[in-house]
């Protein structure tokens, strides 16, 4: 049986109302499962305490273990997910956009 490609989902957080986060990245995560990814979901990787930096420093170690990286719609209005589009783009990651 072949291992399911990692991908990690990038996009606006900072800014946004909490609960419209939520829904775009765990509807993000169901889609990418049924397509039979092992989506890494950064909701589920950071804390609400913590700082932006230690959100960052935190999901750039998980995108690191990923194969692919999945921009939603919105990603190009976030740093942290510009900063992780770059990332994956100079470490050859596969970019797959919403």
């Amino acid at each position: 049986m072949e291992k399911p490609i990692r991908i990690y989902i990038a996009g606006k957080v900072s800014g946004e109302e909490e609960t419209s986060v939520f829904v775009k990245f765990m509807a993000a995560e169901s889609r990418l499962k049924l397509d039979g990814y092992e989506p890494v979901n950064p909701l589920r990787i950071c804390s609400k305490e913590w700082s932006w930096q230690e959100c960052m420093r935190h999901c750039i170690t998980q995108l690191m273990t990923c194969d692919a990286i999945y921009m939603l719609a919105d990603y190009k209005g976030s740093r942290g997910a510009r900063l992780e589009h770059f990332i994956a783009l100079k470490m050859g990651l596969k970019i797959i956009n919403e």
